[in-house]
């Protein structure tokens, strides 16, 4: 599933393709992946418009346009973009399709069908009303921050870090990735954690963010000690060579080492 690592990275694929574009058409190609607006709506209001910044929070993409209005895009568990030369074969799964004046498409890919796109008129506003908590790789969330959102939670480290009211952008794959890392079994509760676990935990968090974005979320550039790699029980862990476990927690696996993230 898209996390906030994967959604950055849409956002780099964007910038260095249809940034500053302008919209000839659209073509929605399944309306279920709208949100809020018709297909006919969608394509009026989209037609002519610029892309003129990105801006990303949590999972969401928000897309400035010249006219005012915001394209809010979310993956859900499979979306992706691609950015094709006009006449190339369609991307299996296409949902939307941005055809742009410089003669080349850019697709909403969701197989799933999980995800969903829109328009809205401001992204703070959006941002609120969905509740979202502060974006977790921002340059404005600060320690402090992390610190007092977990002042006096209770259920699991894990739970809470996923729980997109409270920290927007990490999902269960990084969520489990930056407890590996900082050496913290997922189903320990958050208030049994002391002050220097859970400082570990928000630099953790900083470092795998950094990590996954510089490896474009690719498997192959990944650091080799990054559990994503050996996501699979019974795995040799590539920090401690311990056993690499799976443990289903309401309704979602999750994998931890049992040597070197052991229970409180």
């Amino acid at each position: 599933m898209p996390e906030l690592p994967e959604v950055e990275v849409f956002r780099q694929i964007f910038n260095s393709s249809a940034l500053n574009q302008k919209v000839a058409k659209v073509d929605v190609l399944d309306d279920g992946i709208l949100e809020n607006i018709s297909s006919r709506a969608f394509e009026i209001r989209m037609k002519n418009a610029t892309f003129q910044a990105t801006h990303r929070h949590g999972k969401y993409l928000f897309v400035e346009l010249d006219t005012e209005e915001t394209l809010m895009i979310h993956f859900g568990m499979t979306g992706y973009l691609e950015y094709y030369k006009d006449g190339e074969e369609e991307p299996e799964y296409s949902r939307i399709v941005f055809n742009l004046n410089n003669g080349y498409n850019l697709y909403y890919v969701c197989p799933r069908k999980l995800g969903r796109v829109s328009l809205v008129e401001d992204e703070a506003d959006f941002i609120e009303e969905n509740k979202l908590g502060p974006d977790t790789y921002s340059d404005e969330f600060k320690w402090e921050d992390f610190r007092e959102i977990m002042k006096g939670k209770r259920g699991s480290i894990k739970t809470t870090l996923m729980n997109q009211q409270l920290l927007a952008g990490i999902g269960n794959v990084y969520s489990d990735e930056i407890l590996f890392h900082s050496n913290i079994y997922p189903f320990t509760e958050v208030n049994e954690l002391n002050e220097e676990e859970l400082r570990t935990i928000f630099e953790k968090m900083k470092m795998v963010f950094e990590q996954a974005i510089k490896a474009e979320v690719k498997e192959e550039k990944f650091p080799k000690n990054f559990l994503l790699l050996k996501r699979s029980e019974g795995e040799e862990c590539p920090i401690c060579g311990g056993m690499i476990k799976r443990e289903k927690y309401s309704g979602r696996s999750s994998y931890y080492c049992e040597a070197h993230q052991k229970k409180k």
